[in-house]
């Protein structure tokens, strides 16, 4: 190695090592510690994207979270597990003979993204029973009373998927140089699934936009501001 070459490695260990100082719980150390990673990637015309993202890739490890569910899962419910799932940058799976919904992903997204789920699914069975309870007391089939429940919770999932969008899409969950690293350590956690066909529904416009305005009701970040104060909250 050329005497140029183990400098430039001198200097980018230094700022990984300052890097990681950067964030010590003593604020004067922390602070006097990216003020000297700052000077030298300017010094040196080095990149901070370039440190974090070698720095990250070596270390980078999907994680996965289990939530209960039920064996025989409802589309909706597949549903509500895609677009939380996205919000937080993870993928899941449900494991049909334990009756869980498997969230993979990278710490600590796999773990907001379980709770989250978990706290969504209760919450919409909850008001889904009211509902049948209520406005669509009066229905007397079986299958008007199913196509009602259906129509009421694809209705609410749609507006939530679209709001946890809009909320990643105004603060996104990972730096965009580490997307390509994340995703790679996620598919390789992923098992081999097989394609589920999407059963056909009959939508009942009166119960789908119950459902949107209970989707709008639902406060998304009371719950995880006041029970996991560690977490990231959600709009």
């Amino acid at each position: 190695m050329s005497n140029l070459a183990e400098k430039k490695k001198r200097i980018i260990d230094k700022i990984r090592k300052l890097l990681r100082l950067s964030s010590s719980s003593n604020e004067h150390e922390a602070a006097a510690a990216a003020a000297k990673a700052q000077e030298l990637l300017s010094e040196y015309n080095l990149s901070l994207d370039s440190m974090i993202t070698e720095e990250c890739a070596s270390e980078m490890t999907a994680s996965r979270a289990y939530k209960k569910t039920r064996q025989r899962l409802e589309s909706w419910a597949y549903t509500l597990a895609s677009g939380v799932s996205n919000a937080f940058d993870c993928k899941y799976y449900h494991d049909p003979d334990v009756g869980e919904t498997v969230f993979v992903g990278c710490e600590p997204d796999t773990s907001v993204c379980s709770w989250t789920y978990g706290y969504l699914y209760k919450t919409l069975l909850s008001l889904a029973s009211a509902h049948m309870r209520g406005p669509a007391r009066r229905l007397r089939s079986t299958r008007s009373k199913k196509a009602a429940r259906l129509s009421f919770l694809l209705g609410a999932v749609m507006v939530i998927s679209r709001r946890l969008k809009d909320q990643k899409k105004a603060t996104p969950i990972t730096p965009g140089m580490l997307v390509p690293f994340k995703e790679a350590a996620i598919s390789k956690a992923m098992p081999e699934l097989r394609e589920r066909a999407a059963p056909q529904t009959k939508i009942r416009d009166f119960d789908f936009e119950a459902g949107m305005d209970a989707g709008h009701a639902i406060h998304l970040s009371t719950p995880l501001s006041t029970t996991r104060p560690n977490l990231q909250r959600l709009g």
